[in-house]
């Protein structure tokens, strides 16, 4: 197993081109026995929602409610283009713990996720990528102030590391740098988060990452 500083991240950080694309309805906890069949929804965080561990989120006064999501992440390593799920291992760098903090969305008008999803400082990701490991059953946890909030395994997952590749690579080619959060399990939207909380995303054998609350 290789485990690469956070430095290493300094690499992606803008201006270079590297995508942050989520996976929202990955978890069958959250969708329901009924729709476990249905491919994941995709859609983008913008490069500014990056920060690290220890980094704050803005909680901007504008946003009503805003939430946590732990997420296991992918960083991509290798350029590709509609990739296969047997091949999608070679295009993975390593992994990584992801927090989609989302805000309420302004319902029956703004359906594209833009503003709840890509605002500044809502993607944390780290605090290490790992390589080499095996994802298809970790322990996966959310926390609000030491309390927890989320609490799975990412074996609950509809489409697995190499499917969410392949998915994602259908429709926008991938660059090392890349990042795609491969969803969240139930108990998010339940996470609710003020300024002056301190959270944490923590997931087995990758780590976990902190953050606290601003506005």
């Amino acid at each position: 197993m290789k485990e690469y500083d956070f430095n290493f991240f300094d690499y992606f950080k803008p201006p270079l081109k590297n995508k942050v694309i989520g996976l929202a309805f990955n978890y069958k906890s959250l969708v329901g026995k009924e729709n476990k069949s249905q491919e994941p929804l995709i859609f983008l965080k913008s490069s500014t929602s990056l920060i690290f561990n220890n980094e704050e989120i803005i909680y901007n006064n504008f946003f009503k409610k805003v939430w946590i999501e732990a997420e296991l992440c992918i960083i991509i390593g290798k350029e590709g283009k509609n990739i296969k799920s047997k091949d999608a291992k070679e295009h993975i760098l390593g992994y990584t713990c992801g927090n989609d903090v989302t805000a309420e969305n302004i319902l029956n008008r703004d359906w594209h996720l833009a503003r709840s999803k890509a605002s500044d400082t809502f993607a944390p990701i780290g605090p290490k990528i790992i390589n080499d490991i095996d994802t298809s059953n970790l322990r996966i946890q959310s926390f609000i102030n030491g309390k927890k909030t989320q609490d799975s395994t990412t074996n609950d997952r509809i489409f697995n590391d190499f499917e969410c590749v392949e998915l994602v690579s259908k429709f926008f080619k991938l660059i090392p740098g890349d990042i795609i959060f491969t969803g969240t399990p139930a108990g998010a939207t339940d996470a609710i988060v003020k300024p002056g909380d301190e959270v944490t995303i923590e997931i087995e054998k990758i780590g976990k990452i902190t953050n606290s609350i601003k506005s």
